[in-house]
């Protein structure tokens, strides 16, 4: 519509030079798609790994750190989105933004696991302040991991995605509700609890809004990879 002509890549295509030749730039995509899966699968995997050690027995519990997997399982991550941006944006593999829609429901399950582990531990009101900060850790790490694969397919819609999230802000007020007005407890702990319900009760809102927040950084992603991403991939 701006006239600008665009420099999106189309699908790899198969190379009708010399039979025997390789494309290199099919070999690329596929390489691209392996690291971008395998990559994304070990920081799944092992942000798993960490969930189930916090929230393990409280013998297990004191020997993980958080500061060390977080930080690495970031940068298994960030090798794997990077890799998924540069094999959709840059060489047009058709099949990643399956992988990845895959990925973010997966991502989306975790949460929801994640998100009812933290409502019981709240309930029950025997965690302090330590663990506590874990929680919120485990979490926007799972969210964050959730809006960057949103990020890497284009006109991708996250409202489906905000219905579970607003159903376990539903089941955490009623729990919430049963446990001050018929058990009681010790209103220390009520901080935590809106601490929790407010701050993913206005992420599913927003993602269900829809409101763009997020337009911004996508659009400079697409501009960045027009403008390079015929200098970065190979033609052949």
């Amino acid at each position: 519509m701006d006239g600008r002509k665009s420099t999106s890549p189309t699908p790899t295509q198969p190379h009708h030079g010399n039979g025997h030749l390789v494309s290199q730039r099919g070999m690329l995509s596929l390489l691209m798609l392996l690291i971008s899966v395998g990559t994304l699968a070990i920081a799944m995997i092992g942000g798993a790994r960490v969930v189930y050690e916090i929230f393990g027995s409280s013998t297990e519990e004191s020997k993980i750190g958080i500061f060390a997997p977080v930080v690495m399982l970031g940068v298994a991550y960030g090798v794997g989105w990077l890799t998924a941006m540069v094999g959709i944006r840059v060489y047009g593999n058709l099949i990643l933004p399956i992988l990845i829609n895959v990925f973010m429901w997966v991502c989306l399950a975790g949460i929801c696991y994640l998100y009812l582990e933290i409502i019981v531990r709240l309930l029950l009101q025997e965690y302090d302040l330590w663990r506590f900060l874990k929680y919120v850790v485990v979490m926007l790490a799972g969210l964050a991991a959730l809006i960057g694969l949103h990020l890497i397919n284009e006109d991708h819609n996250l409202r489906p995605f905000a219905i579970p999230l607003l159903i376990m802000c539903v089941i955490q007020l009623g729990l919430d509700v049963y446990r001050y007005v018929f058990i009681g407890g010790n209103a220390i702990y009520l901080l935590g609890d809106l601490f929790f319900l407010f701050g993913m009760a206005g992420v599913a809102i927003m993602m269900l809004a829809h409101v763009g927040l997020l337009d911004p950084l996508r659009t400079r992603f697409t501009n960045y990879f027009d403008m390079n991403s015929t200098s970065i991939r190979t033609q052949d």
